[in-house]
């Protein structure tokens, strides 16, 4: 068995099972790509792809199955070379930091700020996802670090740590009722048409509980694909939304009334994915720290439990079963 073998197999999965363009990011060529899956067949004496006249159709159960695995290696292998190249006077490399637009736009910058004054030579690249789709990049090795809500089903191996919570605001119109009452209440909101995420988004799923537990159903007007559609819907006067509190600071030029929901909708948690690795790049170990100790706005509390005292494995323990009750963060 050999790397490029697992690299082929890796590079055919990721090219939507195109051995054409897998061949073309291996800078190699079809045949190749080909006959190193075969030999790894062979090797394993098991078809890891399912072929119809000549063409990759789809992962077999097995390949599925071995997929993080050859992940994993591949990543172990890339980190025993960076972590060769690292011992020198400078850190050089990339980091790959999966996590949600909130986080990425509102959150991250005073963490990259410095990290990039320690560590100049080293690249970050920022890939966005849903939380199960952050928790299984980190999971696989497609990920070194992540930042979002623990899902619901969260992949072995992972370390969670607590970082903050993100309180919630009710945004709308600066002419429209809800920015003038006095007193909101969940009854008060279904009055009014609501906009929201679509399905698969933890806010939406959220938004539409809180209104499920007071025996009221909203006025759906309109799903959006995330926050900032939500904004600019709202701004145009067709409803009322819900947001994280610090996607919405006042200064920003938006024309938005924004109120508290004082405690209506629930705080989300944002926690840091990472691998139970004690080998990982130091580098990656320090992007971790320093976004764990980013100062936040007034508008991000800081978890300061006895979560954060505890030995990592049983921090996983707690945060994974502590995710009901919070949002996508």
């Amino acid at each position: 068995m050999t790397l490029q073998q697992l690299r082929c197999l890796c590079a055919v999965v990721d090219e939507a099972l195109s051995i054409t363009k897998a061949a073309h990011r291996l800078h190699t060529s079809q045949s190749a790509v080909s006959r190193h899956i075969q030999l790894l067949e062979g090797e394993l004496q098991a078809r890891l792809i399912d072929r119809q006249s000549n063409r990759t159709v789809a992962l077999t159960p097995t390949g599925q199955a071995l997929l993080p695995t050859a992940r994993r290696i591949l990543k172990d292998v890339q980190s025993m070379r960076d972590t060769a190249r690292d011992s020198g006077d400078m850190a050089r490399g990339r980091i790959t930091i999966a996590t949600t637009h909130v986080h990425a736009r509102y959150t991250l910058a005073p963490a990259f700020s410095r990290f990039r004054v320690s560590y100049p030579a080293v690249t970050l690249n920022i890939v966005l996802g849903r939380p199960a789709e952050i928790a299984r990049w980190v999971s696989t090795g497609e990920a070194d670090l992540g930042l979002g809500l623990p899902p619901a089903d969260l992949p072995p191996g992972l370390l969670v740590t607590p970082c903050w919570r993100l309180p919630h605001s009710i945004i709308c119109a600066p002419r429209h009722p809800i920015a003038r009452a006095k007193r909101l209440t969940i009854e008060t909101l279904a009055r009014h048409p609501l906009i929201t995420t679509g399905p698969g988004s933890r806010l939406g799923e959220m938004v539409l509980e809180r209104f499920a537990a007071h025996g009221v159903r909203p006025q759906l007007a309109m799903l959006a694909l995330d926050i900032e559609m939500i904004k600019i819907y709202v701004e145009a006067g067709l409803g009322i939304g819900v947001v994280p509190t610090i996607s919405v600071r006042p200064g920003t030029g938006e024309r938005l009334a924004i109120r508290e929901a004082d405690g209506l909708f629930p705080s989300s948690l944002a926690v840091l994915f990472s691998q139970n690795d004690p080998s990982a790049r130091v580098f990656v170990r320090e992007c971790m720290n320093m976004i764990l100790a980013a100062p936040t706005s007034a508008h991000a509390e800081r978890v300061t439990d006895d979560a954060t005292d505890e030995p990592s494995a049983r921090r996983a323990s707690r945060s994974a079963s502590g995710a009901t009750g919070v949002v996508d963060a």
